[in-house]
């Protein structure tokens, strides 16, 4: 083929290097594509003819196996590798809404990273000085059946109420570090990713334990309640923390990061023992809370 710079020949033909035909298609393509600014289509690239464009020309379209070179296995295996690898990666789920998170995706010593620490802190400080409270008041001894039964009742509700607990079992149990989550959040390294599950875990240990204190201590049904949505309250201060900064009532810093954290996204794990970990976390912390009531008051 001869342009305004003369003619295109295949240098690798003309040094005597036997190649498919297939294969010297591409290569003329690619230096037709250089030489005039041509484009060709992916059929002439790849010397593949359409089969579409066949059957309206009254051609026949080729047939499906077509004898390929060593080269072209080497390109088609790597395709099929990659394939069954996207095949084989689990589904991505989205991240708790929560101040955790945040320490996640925020940069060593950045705002978002001390505001994480203080809002950890400040609900440690809350539970512990509920704690002291609960456990100056004496432990009841005349307990009516009521009032026992309800507290039965209400041990799984406890468990299941701890937002921050439940989660992080489903964490363990669930969802795993991938380093592809640097793409979007930079800082989002693995340590801090279970940092802050660590962290997310003591939290919930804490309400859990203040909740059941409190239980032990009801003696009149109605107190048992009240105390528990007042408990609720506390529960949730780390996703009022994190709501505050995604709109914007706080610096542009963490308002970037809060909404960096209702968007990243994390696979989920492969192992199916590893999977069957949240149910087993619940059912043994619910077995553990039993034990320990039903100890205080009949043993």
């Amino acid at each position: 083929k001869t342009g305004s710079r003369g003619p295109v020949s295949c240098t690798t033909c003309n040094g005597g290097t036997s190649i498919s035909s297939k294969n010297c298609a591409l290569i003329t393509g690619m230096v037709a594509t250089e030489e005039f600014g041509v484009p060709q289509s992916q059929e002439q690239a790849n010397g593949v003819a359409n089969p579409n464009r066949s059957r309206q020309a009254g051609q026949s379209p080729p047939a499906k196996d077509v004898e390929i070179g060593a080269g072209d296995n080497s390109v088609f295996s790597s395709v099929k590798s990659t394939t069954a690898s996207t095949q084989r990666s689990d589904e991505w789920v989205d991240i708790n809404d929560d101040v955790y998170n945040m320490f996640f995706l925020s940069r060593l010593g950045g705002q978002a990273f001390w505001y994480a620490i203080y809002i950890f802190g400040l609900k440690l400080t809350l539970y512990v000085f509920l704690a002291n409270d609960a456990f100056d008041v004496e432990q009841p001894t005349d307990v009516s059946v009521e009032v026992l039964v309800t507290q039965f009742f209400m041990l799984p509700v406890a468990v299941a109420m701890q937002d921050d607990l439940i989660a992080t079992y489903y964490l363990v149990a669930n969802i795993k570090y991938s380093p592809m989550v640097k793409m979007e959040a930079t800082h989002a390294t693995k340590w801090k990713f279970h940092v802050a599950n660590l962290c997310r875990g003591i939290d919930g240990m804490f309400s859990l334990l203040v909740n059941f204190v409190i239980l032990l201590k009801a003696t009149e049904v109605l107190s048992l309640f009240l105390n528990f949505a007042a408990l609720q309250f506390l529960q949730t201060i780390d996703n009022i923390a994190l709501r505050l900064c995604a709109e914007g009532y706080l610096s542009d810093r963490l308002e970037i990061v809060a909404n960096q954290v209702t968007t990243v996204r994390l696979p989920n794990k492969n192992n199916q023992l590893y999977r069957s970990m949240d149910s087993i976390l619940f059912l043994s912390t619910f077995g553990a809370l039993l034990i320990a009531w039903a100890v205080i008051h009949f043993v």
